[in-house]
């Protein structure tokens, strides 16, 4: 069996002008950036849309200077009780978001108990129920946003960078 030198040694050289080549790249790199950051909020928005209640829209991203905005946000009310719950059944599956508590979210707030209440349906008719349990799809999609966001920002910055490498891979 043959000895294994891992000791390798790896040595490059950069030029003076490999090294302006590279400033220039950052000055540009930095000028993207603000775009880089409006992608990537726009991305993230997208990715809650994905399995929300059909009045879920997305904020349109704003770029005030250093900060970039946008998400998510419902336009129909009912929307709201049937992601945090209501009445008895909302009770017993509660929510998840400790916000709920810090606003004062009641679920029984009629105190109807176990006897439920009648309610007016779009229909004309009339319905009855002990509440909903909250569905928590707009939570679900705050998740699923934080937890693709590293994914798309590295990509988004790759996008960017690629640019560079390719027109200066000698430099590397």
């Amino acid at each position: 069996m043959a000895d294994m030198n891992i000791n390798a040694k790896f040595t490059t050289r950069l030029s003076l002008k490999d090294i302006e080549e590279y400033q220039k790249f950052l000055k540009k790199y930095a000028k993207q950036l603000p775009k880089v950051a409006e992608n990537i909020v726009t991305r993230v928005s997208k990715v809650g849309l994905e399995n929300n209640y059909k009045s879920t829209e997305i904020i349109p991203t704003k770029n005030n200077g250093n900060t970039v905005t946008g998400g998510i946000r419902t336009t129909d009310v009912k929307d709201t009780y049937k992601e945090f719950g209501t009445g008895m059944v909302g009770s017993r599956n509660p929510h998840v978001s400790e916000i709920l508590a810090q606003i004062g979210w009641k679920y029984d707030v009629n105190e109807h108990g176990e006897k439920g209440w009648v309610y007016p349906k779009d229909d004309g008719t009339y319905g009855w129920t002990k509440g909903i349990s909250a569905q928590k799809k707009f939570y679900n999609a705050m998740k699923n946003m934080e937890d693709s966001f590293k994914t798309i920002a590295i990509e988004e910055f790759r996008k960017i960078s690629r640019k560079w490498y390719k027109g200066n891979a000698r430099c590397l």
